[in-house]
This record gives C-alpha cells, sequence and structure tokens, in this order.
C-alpha cells in the first residue's frame, strides 16, 4: 500500500479541477512559524486507517520514515494540500475526502471506492528548495509532470565558482535520479523540473562539495571547501522507470510512450518484438524480428513470469 497517487487517480485530475476542495486538520503544534512549500523534500511518519478505524497503511511499521516532494505529484493531492499548513515536529491527523485521495476507483484491496480517509502524520524535517535556489528559470519546460527516483533522466550543465570560473560541463549526462550525480543539488533540483525546462541555480556548500571541497580531476576544476556554485542546467529528457508487483523484482523502463490507457488483461493474445540479454549484454534470445511479431498467451507459462507481467502494464506500441 501506498499513499502515492494511483494512475487512474492521476488520470482524474483533470478533470476535477472544479471540484470543492476540502482538507481537515488538528493536531498538537509546536515552535516554530517556517511550514514546507512546493518542490521541499520532505520527510513524515504516518498512520492511514478508514473512518471505521481499519488501518490501510503505516510507514511506522516498517520503521523507516516516508521521504517525498512537495506539490510534485508523487502523493495524493490532499497530502500536497495539508503537509504543507504543518511545521517540523507537528503531529496533525488528516481527514481527506475521497476526491483527494482515490476516488471512484479505491486502492483494492486495502481502500474501498469512494473512501474518505484519516491520516496520522507528524512532520520529521524537510530541505527546503530555497537551499539549492532557482535564482532563475531561463526556459520554461513543458507539461506538468516531474521525474521520479528510479527514473533515468537526460540532462546538460556548466557549473562554475562565483568569481565564474568554469569547473564542470557536460552535453549530455545521463543518471538515475535518486543516484547522486556529480553533486547533490542536481538530483534535488531535477525532481522539481519538467521536461525542457533550464534553470540558473545557487547551489550552497551542503548541496555541493561541503567542508571539505573537491579536487581538480581531469578536465573537471577545484572546488574550495564551503564554497557556493553556480550551475545552468537544462533538463533535456527522461525515461519513466517502475516497479511492477508486489514484491517490485520487474523493473520498467519506457523507451517510447504511447498515448492512450487501454492495456492487455490477463489471458490476452498478445503480439511483441523482443531481445533478452544478460547484465554483460550478451544476447541469449531474440523473437518477433525478422520472422514477425512473436505471439503468446499472457498468465499461460508460455513466457517467463517476469515478461508476463511486465507486458500487462504496456500499450499498444
Amino acid at each position: 500500500m501506498s499513499i502515492r497517487p494511483s494512475r487512474s487517480v492521476r488520470r482524474r485530475r483533470s478533470r476535477t479541477r472544479d471540484l470543492r476542495r476540502s482538507c481537515w486538520l488538528r493536531g498538537e503544534v509546536r515552535d516554530g512559524w517556517e511550514m514546507p512549500e512546493v518542490g521541499d523534500e520532505v520527510e513524515v511518519h504516518y498512520t492511514g486507517t478508514l473512518l471505521d478505524g481499519t488501518k490501510f497503511d503505516s510507514n511506522r511499521d516498517r520503521g523507516t520514515p516516508f521521504t517525498f516532494n512537495l506539490g510534485q505529484g508523487q502523493i495524493i493531492r490532499g497530502w500536497d494540500q495539508g503537509i504543507k499548513t504543518i511545521k517540523k515536529g507537528e503531529n496533525a491527523i488528516f481527514t481527506i475526502p475521497t476526491e483527494l485521495a482515490y476516488g471512484e476507483s479505491g486502492f483494492p484491496p486495502t481502500i474501498p471506492p469512494n473512501a474518505t480517509l484519516k491520516f496520522d502524520v507528524e512532520l520529521l524535517s524537510w530541505s527546503s528548495v530555497k537551499d539549492i535556489c532557482k535564482d532563475e528559470v531561463l526556459t520554461e519546460g513543458e507539461k506538468w509532470k516531474n521525474p521520479k527516483d528510479l527514473d533515468e533522466v537526460l540532462v546538460k550543465y556548466e557549473a562554475h565558482l562565483e568569481e565564474g570560473i568554469v569547473i564542470s560541463k557536460v552535453e549530455a549526462a545521463e543518471f538515475t535520479v535518486k543516484d547522486e550525480f556529480f553533486c547533490p543539488a542536481l538530483s534535488k533540483a531535477v525532481e522539481t523540473m519538467k521536461k525542457g525546462e533550464k534553470v540558473l541555480l545557487t547551489v550552497k556548500p551542503q548541496y555541493g562539495f561541503g567542508e571539505k571541497g573537491r579536487p581538480s580531476s581531469g578536465e573537471e576544476g577545484v572546488v574550495a571547501p564551503n564554497a557556493t556554485l553556480l550551475i545552468e542546467l537544462e533538463f533535456i529528457s527522461w525515461k519513466t522507470v517502475t516497479e511492477i508487483g508486489d514484491d517490485k523484482k520487474v523493473l520498467k523502463k519506457i523507451l517510447k510512450e504511447r498515448v492512450g490507457y487501454k492495456r492487455p488483461n490477463d489471458g490476452a493474445i498478445v503480439k511483441v518484438k523482443f531481445t533478452g540479454k544478460l547484465q554483460d549484454g550478451t544476447v541469449f534470445s531474440k523473437k518477433g524480428q525478422d520472422e514477425g511479431p512473436f505471439e503468446f498467451k499472457i498468465d499461460e507459462d508460455e513466457v517467463i513470469e517476469g515478461l508476463d507481467r511486465a507486458v500487462l502494464t504496456m500499450k499498444n506500441g
């Protein structure tokens, strides 16, 4: 179970903009007045229940804090609206109506359709986007989607010191969002960006190279301890990566997007092309190429289970 929005709920967002939005909050207020803003990285503990008290999810049971970026579509809308109203250390109860949660579809089998939900949330900490600082948006991005932790992004950047010395310049760098590349600021910034967006970042030392700085290496320049960096960053594109199945043992990276929502069901007969490789790139199987598409029936043990699972999530093309 997750408080991230389901696919069907994300599709309905554009159709529910005119709905009356409501989210009630009560809780224990702590000292301090600052609250997280859109784009901030937030860390929380939470327990989710139905109105009758039935618990459907709790990260407290898993023993690790839940982290997400506020206002980036990574969680249900009731959370995006509610979390930005509480302070660090505050414990609150959110009562979230169905149109700001999982709507008519629910989240089977734990959340029924049209369910109002309650969340006991404690805001443990948050890191502000002000620490990275989008000083200036040079070019606006496309659409509303942002990449997630597992996605592979392609960026172009030029980093220099405050006095103007260029320390790194890369025309095409590809990396997984959750994996640190060059410096922590790149991953944190790209999570708040859209495809085609170009920004100028002012990067404080804690999101750069910190107290130790960095020695020169090849064409990469030296960075002094506690140096602030200026990075011109362009978000070129990304490939969506998702985990398939309850055990999340199959990773799916989309190489070519397709529009629409239709996907095959269990028992459907599908036609595919595929190439099977080992991790070192060795090809062990190739079907559906010159001889025409390879045909099989889903969930009939005609292919490996991982391929069965993956095809169920795909659209035509």
